[in-house]
């Protein structure tokens, strides 16, 4: 690089003076700037002018940089396809040992909180189909939305089912399954107040607070065993048709975190007995934002 970078310097000069003094119009100081190219002269223990440099193509004593292009700040960006993978479960305030319907269920086996828990390997999964951030306030201050779809995956170590019935949407069954999944999908709107806090010596690092609004989109009940093989339940499983949740991001360079917390339950109680879910999730989160 710097053996172009002075043979382009000395066809520039090559139709002037070897002088010095004629030298002195073009190059002012130890700097000079090609478009992005930096070129810097450095001072070592014998103080070298331009003409010597570029004369013995003294390599040596040249130092180039690439400039980076100064990004513009804008008001609004726009970001399609963003990701996110986190570990799920939910809050379980139901109080089964004093709710007759499942002490002595009219479907299945007798319920309790800790049989109708998810494996702690339950998984969520986030597509955010666009994205934006709004500047508020002098680019420290952002708005941040979007849409997209959330994706929860509850594996279950006790047989549980899931099922359209008015006798009982969620029984103990009596079964026996290598692979049980409640599967649930949320169409989301997210909207986060979000600050960038600029550290010296060390990243950038952006907090984010706010709520996502979901609607149940589908749900799903996949069971494989050994006498029944693979089967699959479509419903609503008695889950409400809208998901309430507190939202939030952790941003430290190019690495991003997410937690959310679902404000409501997400269980009909008008329908059944009072069970009661409140879903969370968190993880690592994929985004330009």
């Amino acid at each position: 690089m710097k053996f172009f970078i002075s043979l382009f310097l000395t066809l520039l000069i090559s139709n002037l003076s070897n002088s010095q003094d004629s030298l002195k119009p073009l190059l002012p100081n130890d700097t000079l700037k090609i478009g992005r190219l930096q070129i810097v002269k450095i001072s070592g223990v014998e103080q070298k002018d331009w003409t010597t440099v570029i004369n013995n193509l003294d390599f040596s004593a040249l130092k180039v940089n690439y400039l980076k292009k100064n990004q513009e700040q804008k008001n609004l960006e726009t970001s399609w396809l963003a990701f996110d993978f986190g570990l799920a479960g939910y809050m379980d305030y139901t109080k089964y040992t004093s709710i007759n319907a499942f002490i002595k269920p009219a479907i299945g086996q007798p319920l309790t909180y800790r049989k109708v828990q998810p494996k702690n390997s339950s998984t969520n999964v986030n597509i955010w189909v666009v994205q934006q951030k709004a500047n508020i306030y002098k680019h420290i201050w952002f708005l941040k939305y979007g849409f997209g779809f959330e994706m929860f995956n509850y594996y279950y170590a006790n047989p549980i089912d899931f099922r359209n019935n008015d006798k009982a949407y969620i029984s103990l069954s009596t079964n026996t399954y290598s692979k049980d999944k409640l599967y649930l999908n949320y169409i989301t709107i997210p909207v986060l107040l979000s600050r960038n806090v600029t550290i010296k010596n060390f990243q950038t690092i952006s907090l984010s607070g706010g709520l996502s609004l979901g609607y149940l989109y589908n749900a799903r009940n996949k069971q494989i065993s050994e006498a029944l093989g693979k089967q699959k339940y479509e419903g609503d499983f008695n889950f409400g048709d809208y998901k309430l949740a507190s939202i939030f991001q952790l941003g430290i360079g190019s690495l991003k975190f997410y937690a959310s917390a679902s404000l409501n339950n997400t269980l009909d109680n008008s329908a059944t007995a009072p069970q009661s879910f409140y879903p969370y999730t968190f993880g690592m989160r994929f985004s330009k934002f």
